[in-house]
């Protein structure tokens, strides 16, 4: 169990990525290609918390970068969060069962959650409201978003391991946890 000075140290350093974050995003990545954008480094961020800090970092990443996401963007208030907290309860709960900075790991994880992140927001959006998006642009932006998402989380992924604040420990403290439960 981290000391109360850490968790605050861990805190203000995922507050700092956070809005580096969607600084960047908002100002820098906005335009692509296909007029969207396309790498999602929130979602990165949520996915390396999950994965890193377990379920609960994840989900609290999740929630305030969905949160901020929605309200920067034109969807409905609650649909990034919403779906960004599934993706980082996801990711916890996988980080606990597989070795967080394995890069195979982090390859397949950037992958499917990706995949997970537009598949949820797009029937989301179907949902509330059928004329937003035809389903072959959404295939498109789907395919362009999670191959640009992956690339650029493997990189920022291999920045963040190096990182004394972000650096996920080489057991999961969820396995600790549980060895020193079943040993009592």
């Amino acid at each position: 169990m981290l000391n109360p000075q850490k968790q605050s140290h861990n805190v203000i350093a995922y507050a700092g990525l956070i809005l580096a974050t969607i600084t960047i995003q908002t100002t820098i990545l906005h335009i692509s290609a296909l007029g969207m954008l396309c790498v999602d480094l929130g979602l990165i961020v949520v996915i390396w918390a999950g994965l890193s800090k377990g379920p609960r970092y994840g989900m609290t990443v999740g929630f305030v970068v969905g949160l901020l996401e929605d309200s920067l963007s034109g969807f409905a208030l609650g649909t990034n969060s919403l779906v960004k907290t599934l993706v980082g309860v996801f990711c916890g709960v996988l980080g606990r069962r597989v070795l967080p900075n394995s890069p195979v790991t982090h390859l397949i994880t950037l992958l499917l959650c990706s995949l997970l992140d537009y598949v949820l927001l797009y029937l989301l959006q179907v949902f509330t409201d059928p004329s937003i998006l035809n389903p072959g642009r959404f295939a498109m932006l789907m395919m362009a978003g999670v191959l640009s998402t992956t690339v650029v989380g493997m990189l920022v992924f291999r920045m963040l391991t190096r990182s004394a604040f972000f650096r996920p420990s080489r057991v999961p403290d969820a396995v600790l946890e549980q060895d020193e439960a079943d040993a009592d």
